[in-house]
């Protein structure tokens, strides 16, 4: 049913697909709809921590109603998640709290949706049937994984739970973690299913807020799906905006990348009619690095004009293939000052203040004081080897 296309070309480029996070379900008709919700969407490490604050209005006599949570399998689809069956082995602590009582939840494996060898979507059939959910066996996710082609997802994972509404306001919070997927040409991406609150009542949410905090000097791309610009976000704390091209693939132009050195972003809507996910990726800056297998031709000049553009994560490694004689004095100076530059660092020298200022990314920060122990082991060993 939400078989995300999205996440189609990245498996395709040897990418790991390992959740996507998504809006609660009535797997069944509903009068309900939902008045307001708050997602808040937190980054530790590779893992995001999803909660969400709703509020529901039921205008009618109390009832129960099965709820739901789809999503895919973890992509390559292979059977180490067997291990952990029947949960979805990259989310974990799975919590639901309707007006303040704890539920218990069930997990099921229901049809998936696929692709047929023409490209032509089919949607995954309907798992509700008789007032209970159609579950597949575990027998039957090994055979479906065994016999999957094309990077169709062979079957869904459903978390469903009965929540009594009662009439008039219901509040329902929700939260879980989850995994960040990755491809070799993103260092992370994360897709959150915003449209599926189209199955409401109101076919959306009344008043809707969404905020995201992916990490302190961080640079990340929002793809424009279910808003108009970046204008339409609010930056809590330090950071700045810019339109770029650079990052994306033809269909992603134009998209806004945050470059945050502390906080958050918030997104506020009323009346939000979800018509686009949520897509939030870092995309990998390997060209002009690497140019068809080979690094002839990469000099200084082509890496710190690409760094304008895209604050490198600062590898080393890299740069153990490269012709180091191709890089002057003038570009050792650059590169050993990006990490200083990266938090702020507001620099006298004109020629290091001329360059950065020219970048993308650099926000001065006046009140950044430079200290070689606040940098993380790989910026210091970053630091060392420019100094060679």
């Amino acid at each position: 049913m939400l078989l995300l296309l999205s996440f189609f070309s990245a498996k395709a480029n040897d990418g790991v697909f390992y959740a996507n996070g998504n809006q609660l379900i009535p797997i069944a008709e509903s009068d309900i709809s939902v008045k307001k919700e708050v997602l808040t969407i937190n980054r530790v490490g590779n893992c995001l921590k999803v909660n969400v604050y709703y509020e529901f209005f039921n205008p009618v006599k109390a009832k129960d109603l099965l709820v739901g949570f789809e999503a895919e399998p973890p992509y390559p689809y292979d059977e180490e998640y067997l291990k952990l069956f029947p949960e979805q082995p990259h989310m974990r602590n799975f919590k639901v709290m309707v007006n303040g009582e704890a539920l218990n939840y069930q997990v099921s494996h229901v049809a998936g949706g696929y692709y047929d060898y023409d490209g032509t979507k089919r949607d995954a059939p309907n798992y509700y049937l008789n007032g209970k959910v159609q579950g597949w066996s575990r027998q039957q996710c090994e055979d479906s994984i065994r016999a999957n082609y094309y990077f169709n997802a062979p079957f869904m994972f459903v978390y469903h739970f009965n929540a009594h509404f009662r009439e008039g306001l219901n509040v329902v919070q929700h939260s879980y973690d989850f995994d960040m997927s990755h491809s070799v040409e993103e260092e992370f991406d994360f897709v959150y299913i915003l449209t599926a609150a189209n199955r409401w009542a109101n076919n959306g949410i009344d008043d809707f807020t969404l905020e995201v905090n992916m990490g302190d000097r961080e640079s990340f791309m929002v793809n424009p799906t279910f808003f108009k610009s970046a204008k339409d976000w609010a930056i809590n704390g330090k950071g700045k905006v810019t339109m770029e091209t650079q990052w994306g693939l033809a269909d992603e132009k134009g998209s806004p990348i945050f470059h945050i050195q502390e906080g958050s972003i918030t997104y506020k809507k009323k009346n939000f009619h979800p018509e686009g996910e949520l897509s939030i990726n870092k995309r990998l800056d390997l060209i002009p690095y690497y140019i068809d297998g080979m690094y002839d031709g990469v000099d200084g000049n082509a890496i710190v004009e690409q760094m304008k553009e895209l604050y490198h994560k600062l590898d080393k490694g890299f740069y153990d293939e490269l012709d180091l004689s191709k890089f002057t004095s003038e570009h050792r100076r650059i590169l050993r000052n990006m990490p200083f530059a990266y938090r702020g660092h507001v620099f006298k020298d004109a020629k290091l203040r001329q360059y950065f200022e020219s970048t993308s990314w650099y926000l001065p920060d006046p009140d950044y004081k430079d200290n070689m122990e606040d940098l993380t082991p790989k910026e210091k060993e970053w630091v060392s080897f420019w100094f060679k």
